[in-house]
């Protein structure tokens, strides 16, 4: 609460009216966005989930319109038979394989997507056709029919029929309408597998069609417009067998999927959908980054936040306004009075209306009239104060000095030294001549030099060889205007209490300059006498003597308190006073 009465009222007002508005826009823009966000995350959703839909009827589509191009051979009971006849000659297995097996390796040349055909047989009689090298592929070139004992090797032929039993007839059928589809380990050829019954009741042999991966899996639908999405396909037994980008890693891999699913725990966060082929047992699934489904929704956010800058930015306008408008005489008012800490006390500004604020601002108006008139008539007393302290203060130095020197005359009268006292009434008189200065209390720099000069030789007449005086006094000083009489008592000073109380003669230095920047100029006694305790410096300067104290007021009084006398003793070591006064032409 207290910190809250330090702030300005139109600020006050400011900040109240614009947090009101800035709130109501802010919350109406968050709920805005957060409506249009979930709108467009649904929506896209929706077409992800489409797009899925398409990919995996288009996958499916040409998988089982391959697999229909296997059924007329292996349902064929004369081409299951030519597999296991017992052949006696070459020619015999000749005719069968140009009349009978022959024929479904036509496929080959008329489907662009088949890569290899290869029939597996269980018929030592029937020779091999082709190669089967170690590696799982097979070459180009030529037709393949090999014997059943490579097929062993690969891991579909020891899922599905290792534990095939001959005569199982439940078994065979079951097989025989089992969809089997696998993905090489390279991950360039899908085999669609399909058992040849003899019989009913006999394996008679295998038929693998190898398809390119490429053409079943790739194309339009995995362009490189979409680098973070990524799509891949597991088995019935949750093995990655096929992915879009290699270089990324499937995330929900491992999971127990639904068909839509927001994996937060993933870095960025990801929507994963499946689906399930029923027949193949396949899982397709599709991961889109959550930026990449909002990409859309980026357009819409900047705009959004575009609307709500602008928003605050006239909410904040609006209220500024207002405050304005509502503190604006009360305002004026204050910095008026701001203004009057100088005392400069300027009447106020007229303001209008007969509300709380209008009888406030007539009333201070009034008041500082009030004050002006009170001012005036303090200034007029203060002004004849100031003169009368002024005279006051002149006619204490003088007598001062006066007492000191007729004793000093009487001590030589008594000595009968005529030519001694004659030199020191001439000295008396220019001395009182420049210090009456016809009534005037001001003189030139120059005259008071003169002034100090007179003084000092009535000094060593009185003293002889107690003092030796010298002086360092610039010219560019001379014509400066002073007040009289403010180098003469300090001078006396440390005649009286240095010279006179020293063993020895005592050194005084009189030391004239201007400073640097010729604005005020200083003057400075300095003695060899026995000095004083620091504690009694400005006890000196402010309540010594009459002729100390005085010379200090009357500079103050005159030119104000940056100016003045300063005092600097140490005992045994002198005394150093320096005077500083305004360089003021005369």
């Amino acid at each position: 609460m207290k910190a809250l009465n330090n702030i300005k009222l139109r600020n006050k007002l400011l900040i109240s009216y614009g947090s009101l508005m800035i709130f109501a826009v802010s919350l109406v823009g968050f709920l805005t966005y957060h409506k249009i966000q979930s709108y467009i995350y649904d929506q896209s959703s929706k077409s992800y989930s489409q797009t899925l839909d398409q990919i995996v009827m288009n996958i499916e589509y040409k998988m089982n319109t391959h697999q229909e191009l296997m059924r007329p051979y292996i349902n064929n009971s004369k081409f299951v038979a030519a597999l296991v006849t017992s052949y006696q000659s070459p020619a015999d297995y000749s005719y069968q394989y140009l009349d009978t097996l022959r024929s479904i390796f036509e496929l080959e040349t008329r489907y662009p997507a088949i890569k290899n055909i290869i029939i597996y047989k269980d018929n030592d009689t029937l020779p091999d056709i082709g190669t089967y090298p170690d590696n799982p592929s097979v070459p180009d070139a030529g037709h393949t029919v090999i014997d059943m004992a490579y097929a062993t090797k690969t891991a579909w032929y020891k899922r599905y029929f290792a534990d095939l039993e001959e005569g199982d007839l439940v078994s065979l059928i079951s097989i025989s309408n089992t969809t089997i589809w696998t993905i090489n380990e390279s991950r360039t050829l899908i085999s669609i597998i399909k058992p040849m019954i003899y019989n009913h009741d006999k394996l008679a042999g295998i038929a693998e069609m190898q398809l390119k991966v490429d053409s079943i899996l790739r194309g339009q639908m995995f362009g490189e417009q979409s680098p973070n999405e990524l799509f891949y396909i597991l088995n019935d037994e949750e093995e990655v067998q096929f992915v879009s980008n290699p270089e990324l890693a499937p995330i929900a891999a491992e999971s127990d999927l639904a068909d839509s699913l927001v994996m937060n725990s993933s870095q960025p966060a990801t929507l994963a959908l499946k689906r399930t082929d029923s027949l193949s047992g396949w899982k397709y699934v599709l991961e889109v980054p959550l930026d990449s489904l909002m990409l859309s929704a980026q357009s819409i956010r900047s705009f959004t936040m575009a609307i709500l800058a602008g928003s605050i930015v006239i909410s904040i306008l609006l209220a500024l306004a207002i405050a304005r408008v509502l503190t604006r005489r009360i305002s004026l008012l204050a910095r008026h009075m701001e203004r009057q800490e100088d005392l400069t006390l300027e009447i106020g500004p007229s303001v209008d209306g007969r509300d709380e604020i209008g009888m406030l601002t007539r009333s201070y108006n009034r008041m500082i009239k009030r004050i002006l008139e009170l001012i005036d008539q303090l200034r007029t007393s203060q002004q004849l104060q100031k003169e009368s302290e002024i005279k006051s203060l002149q006619a204490q130095i003088n007598p001062h000095f006066l007492y000191n020197t007729l004793a000093t005359i009487n001590w030589m009268a008594a000595d009968n030294e005529c030519k001694k006292i004659s030199v020191m009434v001439d000295n008396l008189a220019t001395f009182y001549r420049l210090s009456l200065n016809m009534g005037k209390p001001f003189l030139r720099i120059s005259e008071e030099v003169k002034h100090i000069q007179a003084y000092l030789e009535i000094q060593k007449v009185r003293l002889e060889d107690k003092i030796s005086v010298s002086y360092e006094i610039a010219d560019n000083i001379m014509h400066f205007s002073t007040l009289k009489l403010i180098l003469q008592p300090f001078v006396e000073n440390a005649i009286l209490h240095g010279a006179e109380h020293n063993i020895g003669t005592t050194h005084i230095l009189i030391k004239g300059s201007l400073s640097s920047d010729e604005s005020s100029v200083t003057f400075e006694i300095i003695d060899d006498g026995v000095g004083m305790k620091a504690p009694v410096h400005n006890q000196y300067v402010n309540h010594g003597g009459y002729g100390i104290h005085n010379v200090h007021e009357k500079i103050q009084l005159q030119y104000g308190h940056r100016y003045g006398v300063r005092l600097f003793s140490e005992p045994g070591e002198g005394t150093r006073v320096v005077i500083q006064i305004p360089a003021i032409a005369q």
